[in-house]
């Protein structure tokens, strides 16, 4: 009877700790399985070019290209891009439908007291366009000059700026939600003697609406006035502020390894990026 007693013991004692094991395995696993990766929908254009654009059926640009970058080795996240047009991107992430909104943006007070930003990616390319006629290469000539430029914008606080410091040599700045074709057409017909425009995209809509009698100069003393300087952003919903902490980190490593400057030269043929005092 005691052999038995013992045996059947021993018995339960390797029963408990097959069970103990069994447990632990399965704690393990559901421990992997909660390992969550969290899927941001970034609402992006399809022709702002070279920024973000489709080429033959097929997703690419600047800045998505950074995001695709910063997406490889975010491995907590999964960036998955949805293309609306230009004046929904916005409101995608009002909405709740994206967490990232991509499309060559600038920095305005309004939008800053709205959303959270990234840091900079590029330093803006801006040029002035003009007719031919008057070819204006400097922003001193632009003195009692009319613009056009929609509301909400970086230009606008660019424009207030101005005026605001410069009294004796203000701009004539008019609102409208003319599409940017339409206020390039708008210089060649007269109506507006100039925009202050994103070079690369405004010369691509030149070519595409077959827009003539058109010059385009970056200031030649851009760096004396620093009220026209500007930067891109991605801009995020404003409670995304851990997204924010992280895509940042991942932007001041590929400023860090040189991707950043890679791909600018790829799509501007130069480096535009923001100083290393940007990145803090």
């Amino acid at each position: 009877m005691k052999k038995i007693k013992l045996l059947t013991l021993a018995t339960l004692g390797i029963a408990s700790i097959g069970l103990l094991a069994a447990c632990s395995s399965k704690d393990n696993s559901s421990s992997k399985s909660t390992d969550k990766v969290t899927t941001v929908t970034v609402a992006t254009s399809a022709a702002s070019v070279p920024y973000e654009y489709s080429e033959n059926g097929k997703m690419t640009g600047f800045e998505y290209d950074i995001l695709k970058a910063a997406d490889k080795d975010m491995k907590d996240y999964k960036f998955e891009f949805k293309v609306y047009e230009d004046s929904a991107i916005l409101a995608a992430l009002d909405g709740g439908r994206a967490q990232i909104a991509a499309n060559n943006f600038g920095k305005t007070k309004a939008r800053s007291e709205k959303y959270l930003f990234s840091y900079p990616v590029c330093q803006g390319i801006d040029a002035i366009f003009s007719t031919s006629k008057e070819n204006i290469t400097k922003i001193s000539q632009l003195a009692g000059k009319t613009t056009e430029i929609p509301a909400g914008t970086n230009y606008g606080d660019m424009f207030e700026s101005w005026n605001k410091n410069h009294p004796d040599k203000k701009i004539d700045v008019k609102y409208s939600q003319r599409p940017l074709a339409d206020r390039l057409s708008a210089i060649a017909s007269g109506q507006i003697d100039f925009l202050f425009a994103s070079k690369a995209p405004a010369e691509n809509l030149i070519r595409q609406h077959a827009i003539t009698g058109l010059v385009d100069t970056v200031p030649t003393d851009l760096n004396k006035q620093s009220e026209f300087k500007t930067y891109d952003y991605f801009i995020l919903d404003n409670s995304q502020t851990k997204l924010q902490k992280d895509l940042n980190a991942e932007l001041k490593k590929l400023y860090e390894n040189g991707t950043l400057k890679e791909l600018s030269e790829k799509y501007f043929h130069d480096s535009h990026i923001p100083a290393a005092d940007q990145f803090k």
